[in-house]
């Protein structure tokens, strides 16, 4: 009997163990782990930047478009920068600065 009652001691050693084992496997390995918290933290936060460069680049859009559709001044101007835009009667002049000379 003290055979028995020895085993019957420490058997729930080994199941505790394997509780053990699957909770850490649970905490490190599986797809809602420390680990790949940490990694959609990571992918969260380079989300946010991405969406404020283009919330910022929206903004500027749409004062673009704000601008454009409130008058003819600012559609010329756009035109004249992007587009090389002259007028009937306009001479348009090209200034090169000087390169300096290297001997």
């Amino acid at each position: 009997m003290p055979m028995i009652d020895n085993i019957k001691q420490h058997a729930w050693k080994p199941v505790l163990a394997a509780i053990f084992i699957g909770l850490m496997y649970q905490l490190f390995f599986d797809e809602t782990s420390v680990l790949s918290n940490m990694q959609l933290s990571d992918r969260i936060a380079e989300q946010a930047e991405i969406n404020s460069a283009i919330e910022a680049r929206n903004q500027v859009l749409t004062e673009e478009i704000l601008a454009i559709k409130s008058g003819q001044g600012s559609l010329e101007a756009k035109a004249r920068k992007e587009l090389g835009m002259v007028k009937k009667g306009e001479t348009y002049f090209i200034v090169v600065p000087n390169k300096p000379v290297n001997p």
